[in-house]
């Protein structure tokens, strides 16, 4: 049979990690807010309610906390294991920020927990707690950093395509691809629409000869006509877009858009496009789903900067 004091206290230390994990992803998303927007007074909700929580939950469970059940002694507990779980909950999103930001979720009520877990009625929670806190912290520092850079080479050898068989568009130094996505062999990449600039999509593939040549990727415009234009020059067109295909010795361009783009215009920048470069590359490809470098203290200062001192945006 379990004892009661030990049911009260798990219930507590459970409470305070679901309310600091739901509170990260309510009222929490104000900090983001306020250190874009420099603004320390539009954070001041977040510590109020993680020391608010901490307090109700410290009250409706004094046995779990006998140290600090009186009313004083709670009000400091509550307001150093809530700005404790503020801070901490930042940090946990900067450690995940080098994998995926998803992967910060679970962990979000972590550090509320474990702070909260060191004024426990038992010894051995509090030292369990005390290990796992100096744990998170430490691996959180240290695993970040020992990951490989986050480059343009390493983002794009996850795609599986080599960088000959890129293709990049010419629309100006300020207009980078918004998207590319691997197919069978091929990277298609999007450059979404911008003011007057209609959307585009370029790829390379191996040669078109004529407009029975089975391109091996599953960009297809369906129920498209095809009509060969100059030599090694097609041209594709369906209800919604036009793509124009050049051949350039083994490889063939595809440059595609909606009809807002000439037949010409395609020409044109058919041949100005490129292989993708690194700032290109930077700006599309997803990063490695296996972990980048990222230096955590410096991310964590920088946004607690943002807040308070008008440093820059996390």
């Amino acid at each position: 049979m379990i004892p009661r004091t030990a049911q009260r206290t798990a219930l507590a230390l459970g409470s305070l990690w679901l309310a600091g994990t739901l509170g990260a992803g309510t009222v929490g998303l104000l900090l983001p807010l306020a250190a874009f927007l420099h603004a320390p007074w539009l954070a001041s909700p977040v510590p109020l309610v993680s020391i608010g929580v901490v307090y109700l939950v410290g009250f409706a469970a004094p046995e779990a906390f006998p140290a600090v059940a009186k009313p004083w002694p709670r009000l400091v507990w509550a307001f150093a294991t809530g700005i404790s779980g503020v801070l901490g909950a930042i940090f946990v999103v900067e450690v995940a920020e080098a994998f995926d930001s998803w992967f910060a979720v679970p962990f979000l009520g972590v550090p509320v927990l474990l702070v909260a877990g060191l004024f426990a009625y038992d010894l051995r929670i509090r030292a369990i707690a005390g290990l796992l806190l100096i744990a998170l912290i430490a691996g959180g520092i240290a695993v970040p950093a020992a990951l490989p850079e986050d480059t343009a080479t390493r983002r794009l050898a996850v795609t599986g395509v080599p960088r000959d068989r890129t293709l990049a568009a010419d629309l100006g130094p300020r207009r980078l691809p918004t998207k590319t996505t691997e197919d069978s062999g091929a990277l298609i990449v999007e450059y979404a629409p911008q003011l007057w600039i209609s959307p585009v999509w370029t790829f390379a593939t191996d040669a078109v000869d004529n407009c029975e040549t089975s391109v091996k990727t599953t960009w297809r415009l369906s129920n498209a006509t095809c009509a060969q234009v100059g030599d090694g020059e097609f041209l594709r067109r369906n209800a919604d877009r036009i793509e124009f295909i050049q051949r350039r010795g083994t490889l063939s361009v595809h440059v595609a858009g909606n009809h807002n783009w000439k037949p010409e215009e395609l020409r044109e920048l058919a041949a100005k496009t490129h292989p993708l470069t690194d700032a290109e590359i930077i700006a599309a490809v997803p990063k490695s789903p296996h972990g980048n470098r990222k230096d955590v203290v410096a991310g964590f200062t920088t946004f607690v900067r943002a807040i308070f001192a008008g440093g820059s945006g996390p």
